[in-house]
C-alpha cells in the first residue's frame, strides 16, 4: 500500500552506520511509475562514482557495461525504490555482478507478484499496518519530537491516532496538521471527529500519493476498485456479493475460457496483489472470504468516483439532501441509520446501481424510499429496507441483473419476467411462515436465461417445473445456474434438479414438513441430476433422535469437492462412503453429523482431502495416521470436541492445526507442539476459566487496584462473589 513506510524502512537500513561501514558501494535510484532505461543507469553510476559529461554521451549498452565493472568484485548494496514494472528490473539487473560476496539488492514495490517476479527464490519482506500503539508512537513523536504530550491531549491524540488506520503516510500528514495547533484541544477534538475529511483536503495530500496506485489500473480494474466505495466505511465486504455486483454492472470480461465468477475472482486477487485491497478474512480453504478498503484508500474511491460521475453516496440525508449532486451520477448509495426520515430518490433515468446500507444492525422500517424512475438499473439492492407488500414497479426494471431484498411477504411468481436477472437475494421471515407453511418460491427459474445465483435465507419449497398441463411444451433448463441456497429436502426431486444441469453450488436444509426416516436417502438418488456438483452444504432437522439408517450415501456425486454435514447424527461406518469420494478437498462435519465414541477411518480413502473440520461431536477415539489415512491433509480444525482425548498419530505434520474449546488432552497436546514442532501454524482457542472466589466476609477494598490488575491481567478470568 503506497505510505505504508516501504521507503522509510528501505531509508532507514541503507543509511544505517552499519550499512555504511559494511558496503564499499552504495546506491539508492528511484523508479517510478514512469522512467526511462537510461535515468536509471545514470543514476546508478553517479551513486557509485564521479559523473562526467562524457558519461552523457555513451550509449546504455556502454552504460549498463561500465556500472557493471565498476561493481565488479566489490561489495555493494543497491536500492531500487518505487518500482512499478518488472521492466525496469529487466532493463538494469545486467548491471549487477553475482560475485557471492554479500552484495545485497533492495527493491520497494506496491505490487507483490512483481516482488516474486524479481526474486523467485526468496519469498518478499510485506509491510504491516501500525497498531495503535504504534500508531501513536508515531504521531506522538512527530509532533513533539523528544518531549512528552501533555496529559490533556493523550486522550484524543489516541483517539487521532486509532482513526488513522495504522497508515503511517495518515499519520505524517495528520501530524503536520496538529503541529499547527499545538496544545489547542478544541482543533485536536474536531481532528479526531474528521480525521478522513482532514487528509483527503490537505495540500500536502497523501490521497496524491495513494492515487498512483489507483492511477496506473487498467480501464477494467479502475471501475471494479471505484465500485468498492458505495459500501460504507470500515465495511467487511463478501467477495461473492463483490463480483456478483461486478459480474452485473458490465465489469467482467467474459473469455471462452473461465466462468464470469473466475474472471470476477481474477480480478479481486489483482487489486489485492497492488495493495489496493485488503483480505479481512479468508474461508477454510483459503480463498478470500471477505475483504475491504483502508479508509484513505476509500476516500480515494469516493475522490475518484466524484470526479468522474461514476457514483455518489448518500449519507443520512432528507429528500432535500438526496437532490444535490445526484443529478448526473450513474450510481447511487444509501447510507442510512435506523432512525431515518422517510425519503424518496429522484428519478434519475440513467442510473444503473441503486444501493442501500443501514449504519446499524437494523432494518430500516416503513421508508418508500424510492419511485423507481431508473429506467437502466442493473442493480437494485434494498435489503436494508422494509416494505409491507411486493413493490411492482420492480417489474418494470427489463435491465436488473442483481435484485436484493428484505421479504415478509410471498414473492410472487412474476418476478420471473426479470430475464436478464443474474443474481437473486432474499431475506427476512416470510407472512406464509405465520400460516404454519414453509414459503414457497414461485420462481419460474427455468425460465430465466441468465440466472446464476439464488439465495434465499430461509429454506424454501421450490415451485415444481413440471406441475404444468401436458399440452404445454416442456419447460426450458436453466443453463448458467450455478448457486442454490437454501431449499428443502421436499424440493430436492428429478424434476428440479434436471433443469439445472450445471449446478455447482448446493444448500439444503431439511424441515419438520418433510421429515421421514429415508428423506435423506431420496435426496441422494435424486443428486445423480446434477454433474457437475461441487459444494453440497446440508443440515438435518436439529431434534435429537436414534442413529439414522441411510441407503444410497455411495450416490453422492462423485464430482463433489466440498462437503458440509450437520445434525445428521449418522453412525461412523457411514463414513467409508464419504471417503470414496475421488476429489473431495474439504469435509466440514457439525453438531453430531455423526455419532459415536469410536471412528477408524479406512486406509483406501480421503485421496483428495485437504482441510478437515470436526465440531461439536461426542467422539472419544480417533483412531488414525494422518500420512496413512489422510495423505493429502493440510489443515484439521477441531472445535468443541469435549470428549477427545489425543490426536491421530503424525498431526505434527501438518501445515496448519486449529484447537478451539476442545479438551485439556487436546489443548495440551496442541500446546507442545506449538512450543516444539516448526514448520505448522497452530492456533488454540480455550473456554477454560480461571474461577476465583471471594469469600463475602473478606475486604478487597484496601487494595483494590492489585485485585483489579490480577483480574484484568487473566483474559478467560471469572470473578465469583
Amino acid at each position: 500500500m503506497g505510505g505504508i513506510g516501504k521507503t522509510t524502512l528501505a531509508r532507514k537500513a541503507f543509511n544505517d552506520p552499519y550499512t555504511v561501514y559494511h558496503f564499499y558501494c552504495r546506491a539508492w535510484i528511484t523508479v517510478s511509475q514512469v522512467y526511462q532505461a537510461r535515468d536509471l543507469l545514470l543514476a546508478l553510476w553517479s551513486s557509485i562514482a564521479q559523473s562526467t559529461d562524457k558519461m552523457v554521451e555513451k550509449s546504455n549498452a556502454q552504460l549498463a557495461e561500465i556500472v557493471y565493472r565498476r561493481l565488479k568484485g566489490k561489495r555493494y548494496v543497491i536500492v531500487m525504490d518505487d518500482m512499478w514494472s518488472i521492466d525496469a528490473w529487466n532493463d538494469v539487473k545486467r548491471c549487477f555482478p553475482d560475485d557471492e560476496n554479500g552484495s545485497r539488492i533492495v527493491v520497494t514495490s506496491r505490487f507483490k507478484e512483481l516482488a516474486t517476479n524479481v526474486s523467485p527464490k526468496k519469498p518478499p519482506h510485506c509491510m504491516n499496518l501500525l497498531n495503535i500503539e504504534q500508531s501513536w508512537e508515531l504521531l506522538e513523536k512527530l509532533i513533539f519530537g523528544t518531549a512528552s504530550c501533555p496529559h490533556e491531549l493523550v486522550g484524543v491524540g489516541k483517539q487521532i491516532a486509532k482513526r488513522c488506520r495504522g497508515l503511517p503516510l495518515a499519520i505524517v500528514v495528520i501530524a503536520g496538521v496538529l503541529s499547527r495547533d499545538i496544545g489547542a484541544y478544541n482543533c485536536w477534538n474536531e481532528i479526531a471527529e474528521e480525521v478522513s475529511s482532514v487528509v483527503s483536503t490537505d495540500p500536502e495530500n497523501c490521497l496524491d500519493i495513494l492515487a498512483l496506485s489507483y492511477n496506473c489500473l487498467p480501464h477494467h480494474l479502475k471501475a471494479c476498485f471505484l465500485y468498492m466505495g458505495i459500501f460504507p466505511e470500515d465495511c467487511e465486504i463478501e467477495v461473492s456479493k463483490l463480483i456478483n455486483l461486478w459480474a452485473a454492472e458490465g465489469f467482467l470480461y467474459l473469455n471462452s475460457e473461465k466462468q464470469l465468477e473466475q474472471i470476477g475472482e481474477d480480478y479481486l486477487e489483482d487489486l489485492i496483489g497492488r495493495n489496493l485491497v485488503l483480505v479481512e478474512k479468508k474461508r477454510f480453504v483459503g480463498e478470500v472470504k471477505t475483504c475491504r478498503l483502508h479508509d484513505f484508500l476509500r476516500e480515494l474511491c469516493l475522490k475518484e468516483a466524484q470526479k468522474e460521475n461514476f457514483m455518489h453516496v448518500i449519507q443520512r440525508r432528507s429528500a432535500k439532501g438526496v437532490q444535490a449532486g445526484t443529478r448526473n451520477q450513474r450510481r447511487l448509495s444509501f447510507h442510512l441509520d435506523p432512525y431515518s426520515h422517510a425519503t424518496t430518490a429522484p428519478a434519475i433515468p440513467h442510473v444503473s446501481s441503486f444501493v442501500c446500507f443501514t449504519l446499524g444492525t437494523d432494518i430500516v422500517p416503513d421508508i418508500l424510499f424510492f419511485q423507481l424512475g431508473f429506467k437502466l438499473l442493473r442493480v437494485l439492492d434494498v435489503f436494508f429496507l422494509h416494505f409491507d407488500y411486493f413493490p411492482v414497479q420492480i417489474l418494470k426494471l427489463i435491465h436488473l441483473r442483481y435484485l436484493a431484498l428484505y421479504v415478509t411477504y410471498e414473492l410472487p411468481a412474476s418476478v420471473s419476467q426479470l430475464r436478464n436477472l443474474q443474481t437473486l437475494v432474499i431475506h427476512g421471515p416470510w407472512l406464509c411462515q405465520e400460516s404454519g407453511g414453509r414459503p414457497t418460491l414461485l420462481l419460474e427459474y427455468w425460465s430465466m436465461p441468465s440466472l446464476r445465483h439464488v439465495h434465499v435465507t430461509v429454506a424454501c419449497h421450490l415451485k415444481n417445473p413440471f406441475t404444468v398441463q401436458d399440452n404445454l411444451p416442456r419447460p426450458f433448463a436453466s443453463e448458467h445456474l450455478q448457486t442454490l441456497y437454501t431449499i428443502q429436502f421436499s424440493s430436492c426431486t428429478k424434476e428440479v434438479f434436471s433443469v439445472m444441469p450445471h449446478l455447482k453450488k448446493l444448500g439444503i436444509c431439511e424441515t419438520r414438513e418433510d421429515y421421514s426416516t429415508d428423506s435423506f436417502s431420496q435426496v441422494l438418488n435424486n443428486l445423480v441430476y446434477l454433474q457437475e456438483l461441487e459444494t453440497l452444504e446440508c443440515s438435518f432437522h436439529t431434534q435429537k433422535r436414534e442413529v439414522r439408517r441411510i441407503l444410497g450415501l455411495a450416490l453422492l456425486p462423485v464430482t463433489l469437492r466440498h462437503l458440509s454435514l450437520s445434525w445428521s447424527y449418522l453412525p461412523w461406518k457411514y463414513m467409508t462412503s464419504i471417503a470414496m469420494l475421488p476429489n473431495l478437498e474439504v469435509l466440514q462435519l457439525k453438531n453430531y453429523a455423526f455419532q459415536g465414541p469410536k471412528w477408524g477411518p479406512t486406509e483406501e480413502g480421503f485421496r483428495s482431502l485437504k482441510h478437515l473440520l470436526i465440531e461439536n461431536m461426542d467422539l472419544i477415539h480417533w483412531e488414525a495416521t494422518i500420512f496413512r489415512h489422510f495423505r493429502c491433509l493440510q489443515h484439521l480444525v477441531l472445535k468443541s470436541c469435549k470428549l477427545l482425548e489425543k490426536f491421530p498419530f503424525g498431526v505434527e505434520n501438518l501445515q496448519r492445526l486449529e484447537v478451539h474449546y476442545c479438551s485439556e488432552p487436546i489443548e495440551n497436546s496442541a500446546k507442545e507442539i506449538q512450543e516444539e514442532i516448526e514448520g505448522i501454524d497452530v492456533i488454540i482457542r480455550s473456554d477454560r476459566k480461571l474461577l476465583i472466589f471471594i469469600p463475602l466476609f473478606v475486604s478487597v477494598t484496601r487494595t483494590p487496584h492489585k485485585f483489579m490488575k490480577f483480574i484484568l491481567t487473566h483474559h478467560s478470568c471469572t470473578c465469583i462473589s
